[in-house]
């Protein structure tokens, strides 16, 4: 685990063009995380929350991060993801002069659907069985089967048509909240089949997707990952974890790397590179005796309300919390026994 400074801002865009060119030029091996970069993925993680029809707030988020790389969005998908029928949302961009394909996940849209992922959703993992670039199936462990089912129907009828003839593209891919989670499924199947060794992730407050097994498979295939954290935020410590056997088959278990912030993002803790789950990070927090301060610590990223700022394209950050969320949480571990209080 490192505790770091924040760099100086010409530092970092001297390090971000750096690993840029390095990416671009087929070296997947160095990653280094860089709060530019991350704040170019949070413009088009907010993005997608943007409504469908208002195709200017969302291209001038992405201009916003990359003015220069003449991005064009392919599609834009409202799809029903789960047996409430409530909607899941991405859209797909591409820049055919860089190379480059954006893969952008809304995140929770209303409490009742954060309700929905984690009360039909909280136990329910199921055997992840993915393809690989040769045609073979392979066990990959196990995953949240409300985020896989998800995942399945948006790459079925958006991501896939959007990519085909783009094998080998760069491809940058990120969401928030339940949108983190469809992100890192996304990116592990650009990954593992093949289609593209140069996937690179930045989420935040993305909930537990797999188990230990998955997760090892994902810092595999995708090692350019970073799951960002705001504090005490309590999303990402959903479904809970088995202290007990927190590496068991079937348990929920966090993907590494974890970047964990403090509450007014002006320092970061950069967790173990190796292991999801790092008890000298957001681990070690009681979150749900923050209340309210949970709430606002999801839905803010980089101090902007990701749902509003993305809506406005990303010209400015509200304020308003979503007071209902948190609650409802605790709602749904209190009766499913899981919160050791």
């Amino acid at each position: 685990m490192l505790r770091e400074a924040r760099p100086s801002t010409s530092l970092q865009v001297f390090r971000l063009l750096a690993t840029s060119f390095l990416i671009f030029q087929g070296v997947s091996s160095y990653v280094y995380y860089s709060e530019v970069e991350a704040q170019c993925f949070l413009n088009l993680a907010a993005a997608a929350y943007a409504d469908a029809a208002n195709s200017t707030a969302r291209q001038s988020c992405i201009d916003l991060s990359y003015p220069d790389n003449q991005f064009r969005v392919l599609m834009v998908m409202s799809a029903p993801c789960d047996k409430h029928r409530n909607q899941c949302q991405a859209f797909v961009a591409i820049s055919d002069t860089t190379r480059t394909v954006i893969v952008s996940f809304r995140g929770t849209n209303t409490g009742g659907q954060l309700l929905t992922e984690f009360s039909t959703g909280l136990v329910d993992y199921m055997t992840y069985i993915e393809e690989d670039g040769k045609g073979n199936n392979v066990s990959i462990g196990h995953a949240n089967f409300y985020f896989l089912r998800a995942m399945d129907k948006m790459w079925d009828e958006m991501v896939e048509p959007c990519i085909q003839g783009r094998a080998n593209y760069t491809f940058l891919v990120t969401g928030h909240s339940l949108g983190g989670a469809l992100a890192s499924l996304t990116a592990f199947r650009i990954a593992f089949r093949g289609i593209s060794t140069e996937v690179k992730v930045h989420t935040f407050g993305e909930p537990r997707v797999g188990d230990h097994s998955f997760a090892s498979y994902f810092s595999m295939f995708v090692p350019y990952a970073f799951r960002i954290i705001h504090y005490t935020d309590p999303v990402p410590h959903l479904p809970p974890l088995n202290v007990a056997n927190a590496a068991g088959d079937g348990l929920p278990y966090h993907h590494p790397r974890e970047v964990w912030y403090n509450d007014v993002f002006t320092s970061y803790t950069l967790c173990s590179p190796t292991e999801g789950e790092d008890w000298g990070c957001s681990d070690k927090e009681r979150f749900w005796q923050y209340g309210h301060k949970g709430t606002y610590r999801h839905t803010h990223y980089f101090n902007h309300f990701l749902s509003e700022y993305g809506a406005m394209g990303c010209n400015s950050g509200g304020s308003r919390n979503i007071l209902v969320i948190f609650p409802c949480l605790l709602i749904v571990l209190l009766l499913h026994n899981k919160l050791k209080l």
